[in-house]
């Protein structure tokens, strides 16, 4: 489940009552952008860019061309005496429909461009560390080539994880009454897998197993999800969330450099 736990509104704390402040997951993010934005990582960041500028260029030009003849054959579905209430629908239903394009496109992006973020990953730990961290002996873009086969069996490892929860939402989204509670669970879903994707880059990078680093995530519940909130509501920006993928693969490296720092994540046991 990727729902925050209630129990603790401030930090985290493991069995050795280390703990984890959730202030500074909200700081992760812009810690994240200075270092994505170094000489060391900024090669990695560029093209990545560019795929997403891209990517989300054509993907808003499809939504505008369809999200409101889709909005007004659902509005006129609705009988005379709610007519009141069309206007209200309209918004939520568009807010509704914009969220989940905007993350689908965002997430192709993505996949589109996880070699590089995964080199990125590689980078910003070598300078978190102070010390380079060598996933392979390949070293420049021949291993992002050597890489894509992998990359993209692990990004679609995800997706068979996300899509089960996105159906879930989108009957929920279309059942009256009940889809009021829509955009919450929304957000829920989406914080929950941008820390996931962003903090798998360098989990995947040790060779970590997607269900480790899940149950790694789901032991730190509330510092997971707020990292992950922050990056799904600084995806919504517009022009910033060019910049904002790299940036967050960033603060995914801090954190997963974190956890081991504080939780004694042995790598070489895994």
């Amino acid at each position: 489940m990727f729902y925050p736990s209630l129990l603790a509104l401030s930090m985290i704390k493991d069995s050795s009552n280390q703990e984890i402040s959730i202030w500074n997951m909200v700081g992760y993010l812009g810690s994240g952008l200075q270092l994505a934005l170094s000489k060391e990582c900024r090669l990695y960041v560029v093209i990545p860019i560019i795929i997403n500028f891209l990517v989300l260029a054509i993907g808003g030009y499809l939504v505008v061309q369809t999200i409101s003849g889709f909005l007004q054959q659902y509005l006129d579905l609705l009988p005379e005496w709610l007519n009141f209430l069309s206007y209200v629908l309209w918004i939520f239903l568009a807010l509704t429909m914009g969220f989940v394009f905007c993350y689908i496109f965002s997430t192709v992006a993505t996949i589109i461009a996880s070699p590089f973020y995964g080199m990125l990953a590689e980078k910003a730990e070598g300078v978190i560390r102070g010390a380079p961290f060598a996933a392979g002996s390949d070293d420049g873009f021949a291993a992002v080539i050597k890489d894509v086969p992998r990359v993209i069996k692990r990004e679609l490892r995800k997706m068979a994880y996300y899509l089960p929860r996105v159906i879930v939402c989108l009957i929920i989204s279309f059942i009256p009454v009940i889809n009021v509670i829509s955009p919450i669970l929304w957000f829920l879903l989406a914080a929950w897998m941008m820390c996931i994707q962003y903090v798998d880059y360098p989990y995947d990078n040790h060779k970590i197993s997607f269900d480790d680093m899940k149950k790694d995530l789901q032991n730190q519940r509330l510092a997971s999800f707020v990292m992950g909130a922050v990056i799904s509501l600084a995806m919504t920006v517009p022009i910033l969330n060019l910049v904002i993928p790299p940036a967050a693969v960033c603060a995914g490296t801090k954190y997963y450099v974190e956890m081991q720092k504080r939780y004694t994540i042995d790598v070489a046991l895994r």
